[in-house]
This record gives C-alpha cells, sequence and structure tokens, in this order.
C-alpha cells in the first residue's frame, strides 16, 4: 500500500463494505469468529495475547480512590459553597458541581490527548490512521505518554460508575451511562491489555471534547437564574455552548470517529496485514459500534433539543435528559400539596368524624 493512502478517509458506504470485508477475512483466517460462543477460547486466547501488569491495576484503583476524593473535597471546598453563595437554586445547587467536576476534568484530559496526537510529534496516529496496525505485536511497549492517558482514564470510569450511582444526580439515562462506562472501561481495558492503544487513543480523543462543552453548557444553564433575577449572558454562553456541543458531536462523534476508528479497526487491521491474526477482532469491533449506536442514541435528544426550539416548544437551552426525573419530583410535590389540601378540606367538611360527633352529642342534649 502507498504512504499517501494510510491517510485515507474513506466514506460512509466504504466503511460498512469494509468492516463487512474484514470480517469475512477474519473468519477466513481463524476459521470462526475470534470471539467463540465457547467461553474457554476467550480466556485461552485472552491468556495467550493479553498483557495487563498487576502494577497496572494497582495504579487504576489508586487513582479511582483519589478522582473520588479530589471530587469529593472540590465539591465541598469549592463548588457547592460556590453555587450557594451566587444563590442557585436548590435543585440546580446540586446539579452544578457535577457539572463542573466533569468540565473540569475533560478539560485536562483532552488538552492532554491534543498533546500527545497533534502537539508533541512522536505520533502520528490522528493523520495517518490506517497504518496504525503495521507493527503490533503481543505485548508491545506502550509508550510513556500513552501509558500515562490509559490509566486515567480508566481510572476516571471506574470512579464515574460509583459517582453515577452515588454523587450524579438522577436522570433518566442513568442506566444508560452505566452502561457506557462499563461498555467504556472494557474497550480501553482489553485495548490496553491487547495492544490495540493506538486505535484506543483515537477513540478516547473523539468523544471527550463534546463532553467539554456539554458541562460547559450545563453549568450556564444552572446559571441563569439565582437569587431571584434572571441573567441573559449566561443563556447567550449556553446557546454558544450548545451549538458548539452539537458542532463537535457531529464532527468527531459521528464523522471522524467512524472514518478514522471504525474503518482502521475493521478493514484496515486485517486487509492491510493478511499474515497477522489479530486477537479479539470481532470483540473490539463489536464494542465499537455498539459505542457508535450509543452516539447515535445521545445525538437523538439534540435533535430533540432542536425540535423543540424549532416549535416554540423551548426557547431556552436545558437539559432534557433531565425532563422526566424532575417531572416526577414535581408530581410527588403536587401530590402531596394535594394531600394536604385533601386533609384540610376534610377536617372542615361538615361530614368528618369530629363535627359528626359533635353534632350527635347536640342532638342527644336536646
Amino acid at each position: 500500500m502507498e504512504e499517501d493512502q494510510f491517510s485515507y478517509m474513506p466514506s460512509y458506504w466504504e466503511i460498512i463494505r469494509g468492516v463487512y470485508d474484514g470480517y469475512v477475512e477474519t473468519q477466513r483466517q481463524w476459521g470462526n469468529p475470534p470471539l467463540s460462543t465457547a467461553p474457554g477460547v476467550f480466556w485461552r486466547c485472552l491468556l495467550k495475547f493479553g498483557a495487563f501488569d498487576p502494577v497496572d491495576i494497582l495504579y487504576i484503583v489508586v487513582l479511582a480512590v483519589m478522582w473520588t476524593m479530589i471530587r469529593y473535597l472540590l465539591t465541598w471546598t469549592v463548588l457547592t459553597p460556590f453555587a450557594r453563595w451566587v444563590q442557585m437554586t436548590s435543585l440546580n445547587q446540586k446539579k452544578f458541581p457535577e457539572s463542573a467536576w466533569k468540565a473540569l476534568f475533560y478539560s485536562c484530559t483532552w488538552l492532554y490527548s491534543c498533546y500527545v496526537l497533534l502537539w508533541c510529534g512522536e505520533f502520528d496516529y490522528f493523520q495517518r490512521p490506517l497504518a496504525i496496525w503495521q507493527d503490533w505485536a503481543p505485548g508491545m511497549e506502550v509508550p510513556t505518554l500513552v501509558y500515562i492517558m490509559y490509566m486515567v482514564q480508566l481510572s476516571f470510569y471506574l470512579h464515574s460508575v460509583y459517582g453515577t450511582l452515588f454523587m450524579d444526580h438522577k436522570r433518566k439515562d442513568t442506566l444508560v451511562m452505566l452502561f457506557h462506562h462499563f461498555l467504556t472501561m472494557s474497550l480501553i481495558g482489553f485495548s490496553y491489555a491487547c495492544r490495540y492503544h493506538k486505535i484506543g487513543t483515537l477513540v478516547l480523543f473523539t468523544h471527550d471534547i463534546t463532553d467539554i462543552a456539554l458541562e460547559i453548557t450545563k453549568c450556564n444553564v444552572y446559571m441563569k437564574n439565582r437569587g431571584g433575577k434572571y441573567y441573559a449572558l449566561h443563556e447567550y454562553i449556553s446557546q454558544a455552548g450548545f451549538t458548539c456541543f452539537a458542532v463537535g458531536w457531529a464532527l468527531f462523534r459521528l464523522y471522524w470517529y467512524p472514518l478514522k476508528c471504525l474503518y482502521s479497526a475493521g478493514y484496515a487491521s486485517v486487509m492491510y496485514n493478511p499474515s497477522m491474526k489479530l486477537p479479539f477482532h470481532f470483540f473490539f469491533n463489536s464494542m465499537l459500534w455498539i459505542l457508535m449506536v450509543l452516539n447515535i442514541y445521545w445525538f437523538m435528544f439534540i435533535v430533540n433539543f432542536l425540535y423543540k426550539v424549532a416549535t416554540g416548544q423551548m426557547n431556552e437551552v436545558d437539559d432534557v435528559r433531565e425532563e422526566e426525573v424532575e417531572e416526577q419530583v414535581m408530581q410527588k410535590m403536587k401530590s402531596k400539596q394535594n394531600n394536604v389540601k385533601a386533609g384540610g378540606d376534610f377536617k372542615n367538611n361538615d361530614l368528618s368524624p369530629r363535627r359528626r360527633s359533635a353534632r350527635t352529642q347536640g342532638r342527644k342534649d336536646d
């Protein structure tokens, strides 16, 4: 293959066709799909090709605990006091620390991935994604810069499972978020163990940037109404942030991710290395495509928001994922108010037991 063709950008149809051809070629090489229905085949393949040092697991667990402690510390000492100081609503005071923490973390990790892939000059994974399989070997050495990225990301998503269950504000896609965290940990962990770290860095690079725009937008949504006043500046910032979020999602997750990651992992990894048997090829590509389906699923929330703005159902930026949960809260509050009101009416009703007893006593006295 010619040198300049390693940076070839396929069409969406070529991606689907190429991934199918890669799957057929993998079947021909292995005799069966790499992920066999027999569990023993999977684990034998993992023991043969996987390389995960116990010290790596120690680093991940220690870092996950550290992220949790840092988040608690920032929430108690900085983020929650700030939300109270600017007089956010009680509900937004609970949601603001979560978004501020994620915006800070994703900003740091994405800037670091930019340094690794674009600025340091050591790696050309993004520019030539089809060439990243040329030197693959089981147990190959992972560059230090990439190793740091993997340990940080794995530990953060391990922390995120705990955060989603016990620290985050509950939303109607909470279960989907948990599934996403476990999928991401599996994808990152297996890609590291089987030394698919080059494609893994591209997946992280194409996903973290949209989370930055989302969390910054949400922070400004929470700051619009403070102390009984409405601040239009935060509405303008949230609109600009949502625009960046939607454009970034379409560019990075729905364009560059399939063209640079799915095509490289599904087609180039097999067709440009016919003599190389890549372990877990079907398994990894399945997880990558599940991640693509989730990207499309969450993009529907963006489309839903745009539809509501276009039809006049919504005139400001808000998180539509929280509607269901907040509606349930409002229904509970209304239910309590109705119960209190009904109780008061019952007490004032002429047929209440107390008045009925008094009326009966009066009749006896007569």
